[in-house]
Formats: structure tokens, sequence, C-alpha cells
């Protein structure tokens, strides 16, 4: 078996949308004749966390965590005084400051050492081939090519999702600085980089086009599932009723500019020209930031919150209700976005309503006639949610009649064996 680094800061039990990608990637990388040697940092409670996710890691990943384990247990904070919340508002301003000005190109920049020391002392140990790293956060390239530069070996970056042109960033709040140095650093990046990885077509082209004869060989490795997931998550799709209302479910974490505002504004406009209709936005996850939507629009009882649930029991929440939703927010940059929900929803067999440019994504969906397609205006959300209550109600539903919809770009097994050839030619090149 060949070895490689695979830099990653978001590894299980860290339950954000990459983590699937990194079960599924690192597994099948196994099956491919490579052993992932995982570097990343011990789990803290800054990121939402599934225990059950460790169960999923195959046995042939060896996983190597950095730096020491911490306590993640939180206790409630003692009341303020009036000196204690001026004191707390200036640590607040001086955090800011920190994390926006000081870190570049992102927080955990803090992790850059430890995971360099780890991604070192293994490639020396094991005598690792390759380096390839994971991100957003982008700083995990930095590390990967700093680890390049010291050992030699050639390097992967692997963009889950995009860096300067990453819409689920708010870039005109961010101090010039950051533009600044993200510019810098992705070019960087790319530069220097032996190979990339990305997981759209369109993302794969911004890479050739904006950086042309310096670009570096660009492989695409779409967020899917393997035939064996395929097979057990495939549901039969029997209608729910109405006689409750219209469930739509969203499963996932709001965080950075990813808000369902522009959803919930279109859904108070479908209740209150539909009154006597109701429709209820189950979130399997939380809201974040946004926890104080639903009230602002009057919507108290009309969403509901489940919390964090084990992933292996999100199969189940994502095929009982009418309506599955995606959203990705109005920012350039999302257009070439396909998250790894996308393909999750898909094998449930539930209709999807997507509200999001025009770009990979939509395409994808239009092309398999699954979805009712929305922008973010509350007209269109009210129209797609329209059509989607009038087909459910007569008993029509736009989802996947055959599993072998689901080959090609969403075949996780035949983009991994793509993969590990393009790897190999990265060695040998």
């Amino acid at each position: 078996m060949r070895r490689l680094i695979y830099l990653a800061r978001t590894f299980p039990p860290v339950s954000t949308g990459s983590a699937p990608m990194n079960l599924r990637i690192t597994t099948l990388l196994v099956r491919n004749g490579w052993t992932p040697i995982v570097i990343t940092p011990h789990p803290s409670g800054d990121l939402p966390l599934d225990p059950s996710l460790d169960e999923l890691v195959d046995p042939g990943v060896r996983i190597v965590r950095s730096g020491r384990k911490r306590n993640r247990s939180r206790t409630n904070p003692p009341a303020l005084t009036a000196e204690s919340r001026s004191r707390s508002r200036l640590r607040q301003q001086l955090r800011s400051f920190v994390l926006t000005v000081l870190l570049q190109p992102d927080r955990y920049i803090t992790w850059l050492p430890l995971a360099v020391t780890a991604s070192v002392r293994e490639i020396l140990r094991s005598d690792a081939e390759l380096i390839v790293t994971l991100g957003p956060p982008h700083s995990v390239h930095i590390a990967g090519l700093i680890s390049s530069l010291i050992t030699g070996r050639k390097w992967v970056a692997l963009f889950g999702d995009l860096w300067v042109r990453d819409g689920l960033i708010n870039w005109s709040e961010l101090p010039p600085s950051r533009h600044f140095w993200s510019k810098t650093m992705e070019s960087m990046v790319v530069r220097n980089a032996d190979g990339l990885v990305t997981t759209t077509y369109g993302s794969s082209n911004y890479f050739r086009a904006a950086y042309g004869t310096s670009c570096p060989p660009v492989a695409t490795l779409w967020n899917g599932l393997t035939r064996g997931e395929r097979d057990r998550l495939w549901k039969d799709s029997p209608q729910i009723p109405l006689e409750n209302g219209l469930i739509i479910t969203y499963t996932g974490f709001f965080m950075g500019n990813q808000s369902p505002e522009y959803f919930l504004r279109g859904m108070r406009m479908f209740l209150n020209r539909h009154p006597d209709r109701r429709v209820v936005l189950r979130i399997v996850g939380d809201l974040g930031k946004y926890s104080d939507l639903p009230k602002k629009l009057q919507l108290d009882d009309n969403v509901e919150i489940t919390g964090i649930v084990p992933f292996l029991e999100v199969s189940e929440w994502q095929s009982n209700t009418h309506l599955l939703l995606l959203l990705l927010p109005p920012q350039p940059g999302n257009e070439l976005k396909n998250p790894a929900k996308t393909v999750e929803y898909l094998v449930a067999r539930r209709p999807i309503l997507s509200v999001a440019p025009d770009g990979d994504m939509k395409n994808l969906l239009e092309r398999l006639g699954v979805s009712y397609n929305a922008d973010h205006s509350p007209e269109s959300v009210c129209s797609a949610l329209e059509r989607a209550y009038e087909d459910i109600e007569n008993g029509k539903q736009r989802i996947l009649n055959n599993p072998e919809d689901l080959t090609g770009e969403m075949d996780m097994e035949a983009g991994v064996r793509s993969l590990a050839n393009f790897l190999e030619r990265i060695v040998y090149s």
C-alpha cells in the first residue's frame, strides 16, 4: 500500500458538511491502494460534533491527532456586572480584531505549527509519498505547502469550497487585510501545488481561467455516494399525506452567511396568501446566530428545530418529509458550489426545493428533474412552494425513479478511482 498524508481540520467526529466527504474519500483511497495518514487536531467545542462518525472511519485509515486533548465541557457564565460587561465588550472587540485582522487567512492558522510538525514527522516515519490537504479552512493548505517544502514531497490541494470565491463568506464585511492576504495566499497555494482537486466542473474551470499557465493539473471529484451507500439509503417513496400540513426539512447548520432568511421570507408570503394551508420548516441541526429569525418573521409556530442528530439517523429525517430544502446565498461563487447534502437528498427520494443562484447545483437538479427551483426573492420562493404544494396535493412527486441516475458524477467509487489515478500521476510527474 502506498501512503499519503491527509491534512484536514474537520475530520470526524467533527460533523460539518465535509465530514461525510472525508469519510468517503479516505475509505475509498484505502480500496484503491493508498493508506491515508490523517493529520487532524483533537476535536473542540467550536464545531458541531457527532461521536457516531468515529465508528465509520475505515480501519485502514490511520489518524494522528495533534496537540493536547481539550476538555469540551462548558459551564454557565456568571452574571455580569456593569464593570464586567464593559470588560467583556472590550475583550470581544479585541477578539474580533485578532480573528479578522491578525489571524490570516483564517482563525485556524494557529494550528499550523502543530500540523506541520505532525505532517513532517509522519512523512519521515512512514515514508509517505504525497501530501493532500482539504480546505476550508484554507490555512490547512498553507500547512501542506510548508510540509511539502520541508520534505520535498508532492502536494495536492483539495478545495471542498473555493477560497476567494467562497460564496459562504460575506467579503464586504471583512477588512481589506483579509481580502489582500486571502488573494495572496490563494495565489501562493495554487502556483506551488502539484495538483488541485475541486468538487464541481465550474470550480475546476475557475482555477484554470484565473491562473492560466500557472495552474497545476486539476481534477474534479463531485460530492457523491458509494454504491453501497446508495443501495442502503435508497428509499421507497410512499407519499406522506398533507393532513398535518406541508413539512419541509433542512439538514445541517446555519453558519457564516448561510442564512435561512431568504427562504423564510418566501414562506411567510406563502402563508399570508394561503392562510388555510399549514407549512412547517423542520431544521435537523440548528439556526446558530439566526435563531431570532422565526420570531422576527412571526414564524415561531412554523419552525421546528431538532438539534444535533447522529449522522446515521439523518437519512430517516430526510425521507420523512414532503420537501427537502437546499439553500445557497446569492453571493458570487455559490453558482460553482454543490453541497455534500445534495446527493443525500437525492437518494432520500423526496422532491427538492432549491433556493440558490443558477449554476452547477441547479443544473444538476434540473437535469435529473427532481426539484423546484427559486431565486432569493420572496415571490420566487412563494411561487416554488405553491407549485410544490399543488403537485404533492395531486399525488405527483419529482423524485428519482432509478438508482442508476446517480452514476456518473455522483458515483463516488468511480470518482475516487479517478482521483487515485490522478494522485499517482502527480507522484510520478
